[in-house]
Parts: C-alpha cells; structure tokens; sequence
C-alpha cells in the first residue's frame, strides 16, 4: 500500500528522477498569488530538516515514518522506514535524507557512496523495494539518473530522487504539511499563498509574527492546541511570561487565514469579540492575546466575559472558533472571580492547553532555532556553542528567554561562558531589568513613554501631558524619543500600521514587567509618573501603599497621596472611565487615598457606569459598601444601593453579596430580616415556576447550566443559614427541578444540533491525522552527536 501511495504521489516524475514536471496540490481550487518563492531550507539545521522530511513522508504516504538510523559519520543525513499495511510485517520502504548548510550546494553522484553497503543491507532484508533520497540540494537531471541507476543495480525495484524545487514545491501545495510543520512559513515569501483579502484583512497581525515564523518549533502544546480547536472550537493557551503562548496565537491564526472563507480577526479584549461577533458570519477566526490582563487581572475583562462566554458559544455554534492567551496567575486570580460563571470548558480544562510543558528535544530545537537565525555574531555563535547543551536543560527554559539570547542587544554584558548563559536563562527577569537600565537615556525614555500610554502610543493621538511628562522626567525631547523608537524596533517595540497611523507597543509584556519593577526603585520618578501618565494607566496599574498586593502593580507610595487624589478628581465622567475609578476605589485604594478622594469630591459615588451580571461583582456597590463604612455615604445613595440588593434578591434570586459583610450592611437590619423572611415563605416555594420559565425562555446557544447558576448558588447560600426543616424540602425539590431542566435543554439542544449543517470547514488546520503526534521513533543505533553541530554554520 505504501508503494502504491508513493507512486500515485510520484508518478509524474519522469525516468531521471526529474521533479520539475511534478504539481502536489491537494487544495486545486486555492490560488497562489504572488511571484515563485525558494525556501532558505539550507538555514533551517539538520535536526529540523530531518523532522521536516519525516512529516513530508507522513502528509505523502498517509502515515509516519520511522526513523531507523541518524548519521554515524558527521553526516548530515538520516534514514527512515516506510511501514507496511501489516503492523507485524518488515518495512518495505526506505528514506534516506540528507541536508547542507551550504545554500548553492547541488547533489553529486558520489553523495551516495558512504551509503552503498547500508543499501545492500537494507535490500536484502526486504527493506528497499522502494528507496528515496530526498534532500534540500539541488537536483540536476543527469545526476539524478546515475543515482537511479546505481540504486537499482543494488537491487532497489523503485528508486525516487528528491530534491529542493520537490520539498518546496510539496510545501507551498499541502496546508496540513505547513499546520504540521509551520516554521515553513518564516523561510520564504509562503504569504504569497494567502489570498489578497485575507493577507489584507490580518496584515497587522502577519507583519509582526510572520519574521519570527522560521524560529518556531511545534511543539506538543501546538498539537493540543489544534486538537482543542478542532474538537470544541476554541482554546485557552496558559503560559508564564516568555513561554511562547503569543506565538502559537500568531502561528494557528496565520494557518487559519490561508481559508479564503475565514476572517482572522486579532483582538484585545472580551469587548472587542462583542463589537466583532458577527452571527451570519461563519468564518470568523478570533485571536484574543491577554484574554484577561496583560501584566495583572483586569476586572472589567473579567466582569465582560462574564456576559460575552454567553455570545462566545453561540459564536462557536455558528461556526466560529477561538484561541485566547493568559499568563497561568492572571486566568487563576480571573478564574476564582468567574466562579460558575466561567467557561465550562475552561473550567474542566478540556480546551486549557498549558503551554509551559517542553521535551528536552523541544527546548533545544528552540534554543538552535533563535540562535541559528538570531543578530549574533558568528564568532558569538562559536564561542556559546559548547555550552547551549546546558542551557536548553535548564528546568526553567523558557522560549521567550531563547530568543534574547539570540539578539545582541540582551547580551552586551553577557559573558560566553556556561555560568553566564544558564543564569541568562533561569534568572530572565533579573536580566532583563539589567539590560534595561543598560540602555542610553533616550532609549529608556521611550519605553516610559510607550509604558505611561498603557503600552500602546500611537503617532496620531497620544496624550500630550503624559509625553510632556516624560519629557521632562527623562531630560530628551519629544522628537528625540520618538526618533529612538525605530532603535528598539524589533528587540523591545514592534510597530504597526504605517505612517500616521502608526502604532508602537512593547515587544513583550515583559518589558512593562521590567520598567514596573525599575520605577518602583526610583521614587523620584513617581511623581512624575503620576502626574503625567494617562489617567488608564494609573487606574489599571497603579496601586496605594497599604491596600492589597496586586502582582506586577506599580505601588503609589504613601508620600503622594495627596498628588494621586487630585489625579483621582480628575477622572472623566464616562462609562468606562468611572468603571475603572470604582475598581480602583474598591480594590486598588488605601483608606487614606479613599476617603481623601470622597471627601473631596463625595459626587463621585453617584456616577454612573455599568451593570454586572452578579451584583456582588458590581465595583460601585463595592465602592458605596466601603464608603458607609467610612460614613461617607449619604442617605439618598444607601437607600438607592438597598434597594438594588433587595431586588436583585427577590426578583433574580441573587444572594451573592450574602458573602461580603459590607454589602449586607448597606441594608438596615430589619429589612433585612424581612428580606430573610420573604425567600423562606415566598421566593422559595415559587422557585419552580421560576425555573419552569427561565427553561422555556433559554438561550440553546448557552450552556444548559449557566441559565441555572444563580439559583444554584442561592440554594446553597439559604441552605448554609440553616432553614427549617420545609425550606430544606423546598432547597431539594428546587435542585431536582434544575436538573430536569437541564437535562431537557440539553435534549433540545442536541435535537436542534442534529438538525442543522455546519458549512464552517477547518480541515485544513484540523483533520484526525493532522493533529496527532507523530508516532514514537525508533532510536538511532549510536548516535553522540548534538543538535547544535552546526549552530553556527555561515
């Protein structure tokens, strides 16, 4: 069978072996645009092009292959085995491939010399009937044919010779081949093969990615990030910082746009997928990097996703899939916020993907790739290169920290010694604010003022107090920051969009990690700082010396308070400013910050903003909570704050401030008694009308459960206040009656589903066989030799 494959894959090959006549396109009604591109496969290390022909022969035969021998000699060739259909039967094919880091290098007939007796071997073992030798050199007709030749003299019965223009050309024709191996992407002009509008469509998102492309190693997490999508339409990538959870986004979205039927659409936050959602259009492919926070939880994307999860399953009913990104202690802090009302796929962890978890022989191809195609000198690539072994051991690895050290401008102090390169690794923050604060004064300056502006300034509509301010806190002009801007491009910013439009952010989050910890240190630069950034950046990263720890927030030490209350007071009455002013009071403030705040301008508290699903969650009831604690709240605004308890209690059977002492004290005690009593002996044994209504009434898109959380949550609530023997009867029959209704919605659901056709196609990132690990290889015999050989070939 697996002969039978290879030749209906070959069969337009003529007698020398020529390859050029030959057209693999399993996709004819996709069209290439753009001029022919040659892939750099030369750059590409051995080890990597050997993983490369083993998923060409996977994608050709249908099957893996199995490697039987690694070069014994200082080679830079591998042999693998073609199975048979009988699981228990010998190999029936062999593959031998060969690769060069010489760019011109063309096959000679004497390249198969050392192999002669090993094809002897191999053939009388049954081993060769057919026998390829594929490599990344050229391939010249004359010399294909003497290879031929001589294989079949040695007894092979089909003999194939493939090279470059082959592995190229198989490439650019099979988009499973790339989804398997998509380091391809970075090696050539392969954006050509995306149709216009698409390239079009995602052009911000593909120009910052699409350079880093040919340093990127799938790894296991890349496999089960695919399997996630395919299997339930979306996915969440936890990673720390530098753990690579942006560039499986960034590869994933690229393979998704090549669908001429999707729409890649790269977000930033739950609101945007609101705004973008389209439920006519099938094919939207959403992208949302720090679903939750960038460098700590945002609580209004927690409270949004809270209302968007509920349009997110129905967007995935309708066709659409997702891949969100969080660092693994911001989903945790989000997580235990979300509570029930979270993803259940997220929450049972059957599309969580921790992205964290390397092979050592993962760690290292990374480690080859960044140096391999980094701005390192060669000599530096010589001089490294006995110890990078112990760097890609290190237990710490992390990909992001990889990529430094393949850039000069981390490494300027870093000594090329063992010592030296593994602390780089296990100690990168340390690294990083070194080389931070290595950096001229007008570099460091444009960092601050790329930092005060919420890590996004953009040429047209920056805040021009905060660029005054830092102006003056750094001593460098305006337009000699923003001149330095292009100095950092690449290494610390990356820019998109073009001319005016022009936008400069931080190439990691780690860098606004850096600078936080660095302004920390410098309390002359606070002030500053306070006064001059945008009054987000205070609000979202900003806390009061005193108040909680919030990872990676930059502490307002208690000497300024009085400058960031009158930053406070100056907060714009909108929506979405006011709803971060009331998290930054309920949350972020310190007692002495808030009542200076209150005092000075009590109309705060009557602001308006939005509504949260769960009130217990709502940051303004949380605000006037603390601020009738602090007898700052007046009468008018109790009342108007009981009564929304009360109703949310009694008409929506909400209890979860039940929990939060302040909340309850907002009202008066014998009313709240009266309201104890009113869910015993009315709200309770009216439950099941109201379970029976919100069952009629349901969303099929949502999941069954999440129409019920409130209720559930109330039940157990009352229950834990010890009612009377009835109310425990009531709880039981409440509970049962949930399950019953969840069961019929999912009844009705299924039935629907059943029903309707899903036209969305995402074969060409997710078939059965595409998303599988290849199968586990054979062991070389003998092999000593290390992947990073030839790390430093020109």
């Amino acid at each position: 069978m697996a002969e039978i494959l290879w030749g209906q894959k070959l069969k337009q090959m003529n007698g020398a072996g020529d390859i050029e006549a030959e057209n693999l396109n399993p996709a004819p009604n996709r069209i290439a645009v753009g001029p022919w591109s040659d892939l750099a496969l030369h750059t590409i290390g051995w080890r990597a092009f050997q993983d490369l022909c083993s998923q060409i022969c996977e994608v050709t035969l249908r099957r893996p292959v199995e490697i039987f021998r690694e070069a014994q000699d200082g080679g830079q060739d591998a042999v693998f085995l073609i199975p048979s259909d009988d699981p228990a039967g010998a190999p029936i094919g062999t593959v031998q491939c060969k690769h060069t880091s010489d760019a011109a290098k063309a096959l000679r007939t004497s390249d198969l010399n050392a192999e002669v007796d090993h094809v002897r071997e191999l053939v009388a073992n049954g081993q060769a009937n057919t026998y390829v030798f594929m490599t990344n050199m050229s391939v010249d007709a004359g010399v294909a044919m003497e290879i031929r030749t001589r294989l079949l003299e040695l007894g092979v019965r089909k003999a194939h010779i493939l090279g470059r223009q082959y592995v190229v050309r198989t490439i650019r024709g099979s988009a499973r081949l790339r989804a398997l191996v998509p380091q391809v992407y970075g090696l050539g002009d392969l954006t050509s093969i995306i149709d216009e509008r698409i390239t079009q469509q995602s052009r911000a998102l593909l120009d910052n990615w699409i350079p880093k492309l040919k340093t990127y190693v799938p790894t296991r997490a890349h496999r089960d990030a695919v399997r996630a999508i395919g299997n339930h339409g979306i996915v969440l990538l936890l990673g720390n910082p530098s753990s690579g959870k942006s560039a499986i986004g960034a590869i994933i979205s690229t393979i998704a746009s090549e669908n001429p039927n999707n729409t890649v659409l790269a977000l930033t936050s739950p609101r945007d997928f609101e705004a973008g959602w389209n439920p006519s259009d099938p094919g939207r492919f959403f992208w949302i990097d720090d679903a939750f926070g960038s460098n700590q939880v945002r609580e209004d994307y927690v409270q949004d996703w809270t209302s968007a999860f509920a349009k997110l399953r129905a967007a995935i009913g309708h066709g659409n899939r997702f891949l969100l990104t969080s660092r693994k202690h911001i989903y945790e802090a989000a997580r235990r916020r979300l509570g029930q009302r979270n993803l259940p796929l997220f929450a049972d962890g059957r599309a969580v993907v921790d992205v964290g978890v390397l092979t050592a022989e993962e760690k290292a191809q990374i480690l080859y790739n960044h140096i391999n195609y980094g701005s390192q000198s060669q000599s530096w690539k010589s001089s490294v290169k006995p110890h990078l072994g112990a760097v890609a051991a290190v237990d710490e690895f992390l990909p992001g920290i990889a990529e430094r050290l393949g850039d000069p401008n981390f490494t300027k102090s870093l000594a090329p010694r063992e010592a030296s390169l593994v602390r780089f690794m296990r100690e990168p923050r340390e690294q990083l604010i070194d080389t931070v604060n290595a950096l001229e004064p007008v570099l460091q300056a444009a960092l601050i003022l790329i930092y005060v502006h919420q890590g996004a300034f953009r040429i047209i509509g920056f805040d021009p107090e905060a660029a005054a301010a830092v102006a003056e806190l750094t001593g460098c002009g305006l337009p000699q920051i923003q001149d330095a801007f292009a100095d950092l491009k690449g290494s610390f910013l990356k820019a998109s969009g073009s001319g005016t439009g022009t936008m400069w952010t931080f190439a990691h989050p780690t860098i606004s990690d850096a600078l936080t910890e660095i302004l920390s240190e410098k309390p002359f630069m606070m002030a500053a700082l306070l006064r001059g950034a945008t009054i987000d950046t205070v609000l979202d990263n900003f806390i009061c010396e005193g108040s909680q720890d919030i990872p990676n927030a930059l502490t307002i030490p208690a000497s300024l308070n009085d400058t960031l209350v009158e930053r406070l007071a100056r907060t714009p009455d909108e929506a979405e400013r006011t709803w971060s002013l009331f998290i930054f009071l309920a949350y972020r403030a310190s007692d002495a910050v808030f009542e200076k705040l209150i005092r000075l301008d009590p109309d705060i508290l009557k602001r308006k903003t939005w509504e949260t699903t769960v009130i217990a969650n709502s940051p303004k009831l949380v605000t006037h909570a603390r601020a009738y604690r602090a007898r700052l709240l007046d009468d008018d605004l109790r009342e108007r704050a009981a009564v929304s308890l009360e109703s949310a209690a009694a008409d929506e059977f909400d209890l979860s401030f039940f929990d939060n002492s302040a909340m309850l004290e907002l009202i008066p005690a014998e009313r709240l008694v009266r309201l104890g009593m009113s869910l015993r002996i009315q709200r309770l044994p009216e439950l099941e009308d109201k379970i029976s209504e919100i069952t009629d009434s349901a969303d099929l898109d949502d999941d069954p459960e999440s129409h019920f959380e409130k209720i559930g949550n109330a039940l157990t609530k009352l229950e834990n206040l010890d009612v009377d023997d009835r109310g425990r009867e009531l709880i039981n029959e409440a509970r049962r009656e949930i399950k019953r209704s969840i069961q019929l919605l999912e009844e009705r659901k299924e039935e629907r589903d059943s029903e309707s056709d899903d036209d969305s196609d995402w074969s060409h990132i997710v078939t059965a066989s595409a998303v599988e690990a290849p199968a586990p290889t054979k062991p070389a015999k003998t092999t000593t030799r290390s992947i990073f050989e030839d790390v430093d070939s020109a």
